[in-house]
């Protein structure tokens, strides 16, 4: 006999506690070609992008925002 433990969130897109680095690689992406347009410095943005980018690329999908 086996224990299992509900989960507060039946789906890991409906949990609250994670985001998706789809959507935040989407938002990063939009900002970085404003900023560039506009000629701001987007270099902190362009590390943070690079930085998920290597996450998604490494499997992962979600990160927690805790």
């Amino acid at each position: 006999m086996g224990m299992y433990i509900d989960t507060a969130y039946p789906d890991v897109t409906q949990d609250e506690r994670l985001t998706s680095l789809v959507k935040e690689l989407t938002a990063l992406s939009i900002q970085i070609q404003d900023g560039e347009w506009e000629g701001q410095d987007v270099t902190a943005s362009k590390q943070m992008f690079n930085r998920l980018k290597a996450m998604h690329d490494d499997g992962i999908t979600y990160q927690p925002l805790f």
